[in-house]
């Protein structure tokens, strides 16, 4: 059995003191750098297509308060173009309803700043329901049948 030098071996003490003095470090840096953080390393596909914001009827659309009490606020709608497609977006009360034009089936990857939180597939129309709605910071990630890979800036709701 070799010989182990007592200067090379951690004391149980030393370990939990070096653990702590890391752990206190980690609560140390601000939540928004983590999260920018977590937040690139979701965005390490570099091989996806970006589809940016095209239409964003919060912003584009007209302001809440032009609305008369018996009109109702419309929904949020959203549209992300790119060269290969488009992806349009509402948020209904319970889930965001999509489609992918032009017209396939395609898998939709909801990704959030952990991973990814839920997978659906277009039916043949291009059509998708996600549910339920992501509550934090998320973005879709779309694979069609032939490859192309298309991915939308981060979505705040």
């Amino acid at each position: 059995m070799p010989e182990h030098r007592s200067e090379n071996r951690w004391s149980d003490e030393r370990l939990l003191d070096e653990l702590a003095t890391a752990m206190r470090a980690a609560e140390e840096i601000p939540r928004e750098v983590v999260e920018s953080a977590r937040a690139a390393f979701a965005w390490r596909d570099i091989d996806d297509e970006l589809a940016r914001l095209a239409y964003d009827s919060e912003v584009d659309g007209e302001p809440a308060e032009a609305l008369t009490r018996s009109e109702s606020a419309p929904l949020r709608a959203m549209t992300f173009v790119c060269r290969s497609l488009t992806i349009e977006l509402e948020v209904a009360d319970d889930a965001l309803i999509g489609q992918v034009v032009p017209s396939q089936v395609a898998d939709i990857h909801v990704r959030v700043l952990s991973g990814v939180a839920a997978t659906v597939r277009t039916d043949e129309v291009g059509g998708f329901a996600i549910r339920p709605i992501p509550d934090h910071p998320f973005h879709l990630q779309c694979r069609t049948s032939d490859g192309v890979s298309v991915a939308t800036s981060w979505i705040t709701l």
